[in-house]
């Protein structure tokens, strides 16, 4: 159970910095955000999609 919570927390993150490298945000921006919080980042640029 614990290696999917993982896969999932890493998948996000993954997903989120493509979407906000996609929308022009700076590398700098990206790795932070999906590093430090790569579930609220997905989250957030789910959001902005919409």
């Amino acid at each position: 159970m614990s290696k999917l919570i993982l896969f999932a927390t890493i998948a996000s993150g993954v997903i989120a910095a493509y979407l906000m490298y996609r929308r022009g945000e700076p590398l700098g921006t990206i790795a932070k955000q999906a590093i430090t919080n790569p579930v609220g980042s997905l989250m957030t640029e789910v959001k902005n999609k919409l």
